[in-house]
């Protein structure tokens, strides 16, 4: 599954025609909610799921018509009917899903490009769609800079926002419908040690959207072979590669060097980065014995969710699974 800012990299680092859908509004129950989007090309590829494949076929069907056009529009999916007129065909969802089919144009594709950086910046930026006006869109950033085609004032702050909440809710402005959606830069991962057991990791990872980064000494490991999917590796003496990194709030960590003295060295120097997840591999004793004192809540150790994971495989599965619950808060 990418996310949003992979969508917005493959429509520049390709020309052809492509299609935006976009759910802004999901009344009662739907696979995906609000805020979701996926691309359609012109050569039929596709990125991203709207639902569980009932909707993609005509969704793809109407961006054959919207093609080199520039148009955009507004489809209604009525997933509560049960007979075949319906889209529910007895799934269950229940609910109704809408959703805005834009095709990209220049002008879009320049605003996506402006957008596009302020992510690779680890920025986030708030989208704002007019429901009422297609034609009208705008995104604000942290200073309140805007890039619109926007019509007159937008009341609103881009502050006090959780990190990675999709926040996307649809609002009134006076006789005017608006949707608005906070995005957030593509959510990076750095594994501190490239053995056997991180590579079912990073490749899961990366399957989820992360942005994979490998961290170690020995370059007979850390490398492109074992971990295609990671987007960089760093090698080297590995306390010195962390001073030389700039972690944020936004980046989770996992650290499974199976060297004691090293790891803790890396978490005396981890600890102060208020990262979004640290996560250390061992049992709770070593961990301990590698803080010495009780492990704190924003430490995760034991790492991963306990699902009596055996196996890097399994134990992957467990991360990755916990790395989305802290994201989307879902941690108890």
């Amino acid at each position: 599954m990418q996310s949003i800012q992979q969508m917005i990299e493959t429509v520049l680092n390709d020309d052809q025609p492509v299609v935006l859908a976009m759910v802004f509004q999901v009344k009662g129950s739907a696979y995906r909610k609000e805020g979701t989007w996926m691309l359609i090309q012109e050569d039929g590829a596709r990125t991203g799921v709207i639902s569980g494949g009932c909707l993609e076929s005509d969704l793809h069907s109407r961006a054959i018509e919207l093609f080199n056009t520039g148009k955009v529009d507004i489809v209604h999916y009525d997933l509560s009917a049960e007979d075949d007129l319906g889209w529910g065909r007895g799934a269950g969802c229940n609910g109704v899903v809408s959703v805005v089919v834009r095709d990209i144009d220049n002008d879009f594709r320049h605003f996506l490009t402006l957008m596009h950086k302020r992510l690779l910046a680890k920025k986030h930026v708030l989208f704002i769609q007019s429901i009422s006006n297609l034609a009208y869109y705008a995104y604000l950033n942290e200073d309140e800079d805007c890039l619109d085609s926007w019509q007159g004032e937008i009341p609103f702050e881009l502050d006090a926002v959780t990190p990675f909440q999709n926040n996307a809710e649809q609002k009134s402005m006076g006789d005017e419908m608006v949707y608005f959606q906070l995005i957030w830069p593509r959510p990076a991962l750095y594994i501190i040690g490239a053995g056997v057991d991180a590579r079912p990791l990073a490749r899961l990872a990366e399957n989820v959207g992360y942005a994979v980064h490998l961290l170690d000494w020995r370059a007979s490991l850390c490398n492109e072979f074992n971990f295609p999917m990671a987007v960089s590796f760093q090698i080297g003496n590995v306390e010195r590669l962390i001073n030389n990194i700039e972690f944020s709030s936004l980046d989770s960590v996992v650290i499974m060097t199976h060297d004691f003295q090293l790891d803790v060295k890396l978490v005396q120097r981890l600890r102060d980065s208020q990262l979004l997840y640290l996560g250390i591999l061992g049992s709770k004793k070593r961990t301990e014995r590698l803080l010495d004192r009780d492990i704190p809540n924003e430490v995760h150790s034991p790492v991963g969710l306990s699902i009596g994971a055996e196996g890097p495989e399994e134990i992957a599965v467990s991360i990755v699974a916990e790395l989305i619950a802290v994201r989307r808060r879902k941690v108890i």
